[in-house]
């Protein structure tokens, strides 16, 4: 974290207060200071309709008379006690200075005389401030700053201050004015002496700084990591040190300086100095003229002599003292806060020059780590191209070996596929071992042959689509259901239309009027005959003589397709037109496992299934074997994790599903559901809605009917009557590259909201949605 170079106030700083009324002195009680009942205690003002007589008002001027010549006799006690203490503090800084260099000499270290001097010299000066803000609160107890300067009148409106003293009767009262007075008094001659030592100190840090940074730059060789931290943490605490010898109005004025974090020390100071100009500017310019001058008071003042006359001069402009010597007091409180922060930028300017030497060590050693570096770096890749050479020929081949390796263990292998010829089939993949009856296969070829026969008679084909519905075993996982869905080429020809087969031998793609699609859910699996619309690839598979097996190899992913023969072309028995039965150990699921649903024409499918991996799989002349459509499985229903980090949008953005660019997903949405994880892409979607429905900005999109339906099962909003289709009503997920094409499934950036009417456009074009509508 960076160093926080403002400086903080920590010292307390007089408020100014308003003159007090003097009404309060009338209420001063017989008994010890004037009329009324209790002596020295108040009372709450006159009864109305009622004024003070003459009598009392020569009691109250008695009674002030006395109080002020009490002050006198208190102020005058203290100066006499400290008067010796006070004339000897230059000779006390001298015996204190000679103390440091003493007992640097006779320290035996692995630091320097020189080193050690300044550790010692900025320890003192910090035990020095530490005592002074001990003593502080005493100093201030009566006028709020040291009682320096302070006259009888300043003494009485402090006393007037309506709530300024807790005793309740006059013998109280009496005890606690003189005790705060004298708490003051002896608090701020002890500041005095103690003010006068920090400074003189902190004189003293320039120099001897200079001195050590010389010789440690003499000292080879440099630690330049060392030297920087040590010369910076000497220079935040010298910082630190000039800025308390300042009276605490000048520190509260500087402190006005905005320092940003991205400053560095030397644009810190820079900031500060420029303060501090612009600060003795200004005073300059308010200096008065004046004619009399105030005997007690001469510069030069120490700093909370000055602090005492800052107040003095407040109280003269609030009326809370008398007049006199008021333009002296003013001229002189100014002229001493500008030599205050004349020593303060003299200081500060050297603290700049030498942290703007510490940057430049910065610099070399920067320079110095990066060319380490590249050093380390050259010399590793110089070993490392030495070892390759070496081994060029053995590596050579063993990363022929371990490519060949890796292929086939990243190969994905759907490897004995059994299937008959002439009848559709659901193959597992993989580790999977299930299987299907032949009586339920054949049942599926009529229900697919059923269902075009109906597509081809209604007069929406795009719209009307064949339902079959497959339960899963119920020994299977989650990750066992994979599997591809395979039927003959011919299953998916209309009496009268061309001949796909035919078509296959030779076509590198064909444009077929039907297609398979397959919808998984949590029971099972539903599979659909919906109309075609994209060409679908055509692909050849070759016999593997040292496998014995028909295979086709596929990229994007890598997998391997392989079908079993029952008897290998050319061998005796001659080629075959079917492959074997499963082998022994297959779990044959008999009765309804399969089982067709021969329905009318379902509700407009979601135009997601058609976003399945579908290839034409054609094999030898040799094989009998013909041509067949195979669909995979749409990774939709595989578990992934979210990603993408989606877009900013405004308060259009459930409109913008309307438009063939669809409603991107928001921003603030990809935030909370980025890196989670999915069992599929339904329960994706989902999360998806609910996190909208959610969200205190996207949701004044919606209406509360829509926000229900989000809110309690992840269904998404309606979508206004004009973006219908068909039985279509609510807002679809879109993936923008396709899932077939290796789109991202749950790649946020690679998803946008549609209406139904806008997403058919996309997957169908504008002149299938009019022939539609």
């Amino acid at each position: 974290m960076a160093r926080d170079n403002t400086y903080y106030l920590d010292e307390a700083l007089f408020i100014s207060a308003q003159a007090p009324t003097g009404a309060e002195l009338s209420l001063i009680g017989g008994g010890g200071g004037g009329p009324g009942a209790g002596g020295w205690g108040l009372s709450d003002g006159y009864p109305r309709g009622t004024s003070p007589t003459k009598n009392d008002i020569a009691r109250v001027i008695s009674t002030r008379r006395v109080l002020t010549e009490e002050f006198q006799i208190i102020e005058k006690d203290y100066s006499d006690k400290y008067a010796h203490e006070v004339n000897q503090i230059p000779e006390t800084i001298t015996a204190l200075k000679a103390q440091i260099r003493a007992e640097a000499n006779s320290t035996n270290g692995a630091t320097s005389t020189l080193s050690t001097e300044q550790q010692i010299l900025s320890l003192r000066i910090s035990q020095i401030r530490d005592g002074y803000l001990q003593i502080l609160p005493d100093a201030n107890n009566y006028f709020g700053v040291p009682a320096f300067y302070k006259r009888g009148d300043s003494m009485m409106s402090r006393f007037l201050d309506p709530g300024f003293f807790a005793a309740t009767t006059g013998q109280e009262l009496g005890v606690e004015w003189a005790t705060r007075l004298q708490r003051s008094w002896e608090g701020t001659y002890r500041l005095h002496i103690e003010a006068q030592k920090h400074q003189a100190l902190a004189d003293e840090l320039e120099g001897l700084a200079r001195q050590v940074d010389q010789e440690e730059l003499n000292h080879q060789p440099l630690n330049l990591l060392e030297m920087i931290a040590r010369q910076t943490a000497q220079i935040h605490a010298e910082r630190q040190i000039h800025f308390d010898c300042l009276p605490n109005v000048l520190q509260h004025e500087l402190g006005q300086t905005v320092i940003s974090d991205t400053l560095t020390l030397v644009q810190t100071f820079s900031a500060y100095l420029a303060t501090a100009a612009a600060l003795v500017q200004t005073k300059q310019s308010q200096i008065p003229l004046y004619h009399d001058q105030n005997p007690r008071i001469n510069a030069p003042l120490s700093k909370p002599q000055l602090e005492g006359l800052l107040h003095l001069v407040d109280e003269q402009r609030l009326r809370r003292a008398g007049p006199r010597w008021q333009e002296y007091h003013l001229a002189l409180a100014l002229t001493e806060s500008i030599r205050f922060l004349g020593v303060y930028a003299g200081a500060t300017q050297n603290l700049m020059q030498r942290a703007a030497e510490v940057e430049n060590l910065q610099g070399q050693l920067a320079a110095q780590e990066e060319a380490a570096r590249q050093q380390a770096e050259a010399e590793r890749l110089a070993a490392e191209a030495e070892r390759l050479a070496a081994e060029a020929e053995r590596l050579a081949a063993e990363a022929e070996r371990q490519r060949q390796e890796a292929l086939r263990r990243s190969i994905s292998y759907i490897n004995e596929a059994r299937l008959a010829g002439l009848t559709p089939a659901i193959i597992p993949i993989g580790a999977t071992s299930f299987a299907v009856a032949e009586a339920a296969y054949s049942a599926l070829g009529e229900a697919i042959a059923a269902a075009i026969a109906r597509l081809v008679a209604t007069t929406i084909p795009s719209l009307a689509v064949g339902t079959l519905a497959m339960a899963w075993p119920s020994t299977l996982g989650n990750s066992e259901r994979r599997y591809l869905i395979s039927t003959p080429l011919a299953s998916l020809t209309p009496p009268g239309e061309p001949d796909l087969a035919t078509l296959a031998a030779s076509a590198t793609s064909i444009d077929l009027p039907y297609l398979l699609a397959g919808s998984e859910h949590e029971n099972g699996m539903d599979l659909y005959v919906v109309p075609g619309g994209k060409p679908v690839p055509v692909r050849a598979a070759t016999f593997d003589s040292e496998r014995q097996v028909y295979s086709l190899a596929l990229d994007n992913p890598q997998r391997i397709l392989t079908w079993t023969p029952a008897s290998a072309p050319g061998g005796e028995d001659g080629s075959s037109t079917s492959l074997p039965p499963a082998p022994p150990g297959t779990v044959v699921y008999t009765g309804s496992t399969l089982n067709p649903v021969r329905t009318e024409t379902e509700g407009y499918p979601a135009l997601d299934l058609l976003d399945q991996e579908r290839l034409i799989i054609t094999f030898p002349m040799d094989s009998g074997l013909p041509p067949i459509l195979v669909v995979f499985k749409s990774p939709r229903y595989e578990a992934g994790t979210s990603t993408g980090n989606g877009t900013q949008v405004s308060d259009t953005w459930r409109k913008s599903a309307a438009s063939l660019e669809g409603a991107p997903i928001p921003a603030q949405i990809a935030d909370l559901l980025r890196g989670n994880e999915y069992g599929s892409f339904d329960a994706f979607r989902r999360q998806f809605w609910k996190a909208v429905a959610n969200d205190p900005e996207l949701s004044k999109q919606f209406s509360p009917q829509d926000i229900r339906r989000m809110k309690k099962h992840g269904y998404s909003p309606w979508v206004d009557r004009d973006d219908e289709y068909m039985s279509k009503r609510s807002h679809e997920i879109h993936h923008v590259v396709p899932i077939s094409k290796q789109g991202g499934v749950y790649d946020m950036d690679n998803l946008i909201i549609l209406t139904p009417k806008a997403h058919n456009h996309i997957h169908y074009g504008k002149s299938n949605l009019e022939k539609q509508i």
